[in-house]
């Protein structure tokens, strides 16, 4: 089974080493990767470093931008994130960090909103972020399924998600969260669940996001062969799946 459009996130596996984050990726047969800013201050170092990125070696790179930070520092987040977009990688972007859309709006088909998990108080459903859609009409999808799979266990959010913005959708996030939305290793219910949206979405890239900060290679190996079998199901889950009462339909 191919890992080219499977990936991590930097951040999932070496939090706050990018570099040796991209060594482990590099040594495992991953031709996909998202690089990490989830905090303020890990922004510009990461965009001043990036010609060590090699990217190159990868048939898939985005940049997740910073989840937190005040209205007052926007403009010196896009102003770092222009650098990014000048590479042509996909842009990760919380909703509700976007204070101004105008400033944002350049970057196009490149700026991937994701939806959000029960915390935050925009960005979840279709219909919220339809109105962000409305301010960024280029913009496109980073659909997190374990966001909406926290949100609603029957399925019917994600699956909302995706009949709703299909033509939109450019990057999978994948893990399971927890009950303090920490993502987590996928479960088996986890896996069965996301099996029935995957032919949907057979060609997107997908970055992991569980949580594997300095977890030996055995743990991290063995989450990728769990996110494939989500992603890319083997006839054995399409057939635990289907025996299930709560089927995909």
């Amino acid at each position: 089974m191919s890992r080219d459009r499977f990936g991590f996130s930097t951040g999932a596996l070496e939090r706050g080493n990018y570099l040796a984050a991209l060594d482990w990726i590099r040594g495992h047969e991953m031709r996909s990767i998202e690089l990490s800013a989830l905090r303020f201050d890990e922004l510009e170092p990461l965009v001043n470093d990036l010609d060590r990125v090699r990217a190159d070696e990868f048939l898939y790179v985005s940049f997740h931008a910073p989840s937190s930070f005040r209205p007052d520092q926007e403009e010196q987040v896009v102003s770092l994130l222009n650098r990014v977009a000048e590479r042509d990688w996909n842009i990760v972007v919380h909703p509700d960090v976007i204070y101004t859309p105008a400033r944002w709006e350049h970057f196009g088909r490149r700026l991937l909103i994701e939806n959000m998990d029960r915390r935050k108080h925009t960005g979840r459903t279709a219909s919220e972020l339809s109105k962000i859609f409305e301010w960024l009409p280029r913009a496109r999808l980073c659909l997190d399924v374990a966001h909406a799979r926290q949100l609603d266990t029957t399925l019917t959010l994600l699956r909302s998600l995706i009949s709703t913005f299909i033509d939109r959708i450019a990057e999978v996030h994948i893990s399971e969260l927890d009950s303090r939305c920490h993502h987590r290793s996928l479960s088996w219910n986890a896996i069965l669940d996301y099996s029935c949206i995957a032919e949907r979405l057979s060609n997107v890239p997908v970055i992991i996001e569980s949580m594997f900060d300095h977890a030996d290679t055995t743990r991290r190996e063995h989450e990728i062969k769990l996110a494939q079998e989500a992603m890319e199901p083997s006839n054995y889950i399409k057939e635990v799946r289907n025996r299930r009462a709560h089927d995909c339909e």
